[in-house]
């Protein structure tokens, strides 16, 4: 996919419609590889892990419906750019229960956070912050939109700065630990997510999106790696 998107140039008539193809196929990816580590705990929502995996398949899920929603604005609909629309109110949506998801592990393992590591994770998310408030949040700000526009524009950095910032409390949790590879690679894919986020904002402000941009590499980056963490997953337990 990398290798499509680098020699676009010479089917550029071919890489709008590859673009809305291929998301939809890797969030599927993601969304069935935490549906089978849902199985391996269980499907009860009373015990802590097994209402967080069906949280987080939930969440894979609904972004696979988002990126459903926004190829289906692009073939049926003839929309291009369907933003904001449907497709963000699954986007938005899959945020929470993986959010949710996430508090229940920091919930439970917290004591093992030491000060040092508590330390570390902290300046990580403050540099975040930080970028976001340097340079996504002014060019928001700057510009003259819609309030529904302007809200899911503002919506957007707060839940990427809340799943950043809870992956990276994770990781300082479990960094070294018998089950820490599929924390890393969480890790990574939450990082590509929340870039891909912030980049395509930034491109809409600009006007400088389109359909097959490197931010949608991103994205598919992004879901291949959160499934190969619960396929690592399921290896390690």
């Amino acid at each position: 996919m990398t290798l499509v998107f680098a020699f676009q140039s010479s089917y550029p008539t071919y890489i709008g419609p590859l673009s809305n193809v291929f998301p939809t196929a890797c969030a599927t990816t993601a969304f069935l590889s935490s549906f089978l580590c849902m199985r391996r705990y269980g499907f009860s929502l009373r015990l802590n892990f097994e209402a967080v995996w069906f949280l987080f398949t939930v969440g894979m899920g609904l972004w696979a419906l988002a990126e459903g929603s926004w190829a289906f604005y692009y073939f049926v609909l003839k929309v291009a750019v369907p933003y904001p629309s449907l497709a963000d109110v699954f986007y938005m949506g899959g945020y929470l229960p993986i959010i949710a998801g996430l508090l229940g592990y920091v919930d439970t393992f917290h004591e093992a956070l030491s000060r040092r590591r508590l330390g570390f994770a902290l300046v990580f998310i403050g540099i975040a912050v930080g970028l976001a408030l340097a340079f996504v949040v002014p060019i928001e700000l700057a510009q003259k939109l819609p309030v529904s526009v302007f809200l899911t524009d503002m919506a957007y950095p707060v839940l990427d700065l809340v799943l950043l910032s809870l992956t990276v409390l994770s990781l300082a949790i479990f960094a070294g630990g018998t089950i820490a590879k599929w924390w890393v690679l969480f890790g990574i894919a939450s990082a590509l997510y929340v870039i891909g986020d912030e980049f395509f904002l930034y491109q809409v402000a600009l006007g400088s999106y389109y359909n097959g941009s490197v931010d949608d590499l991103i994205f598919l980056l992004g879901y291949l790696t959160f499934a190969l963490a619960f396929y690592v997953h399921r290896k390690e337990f």
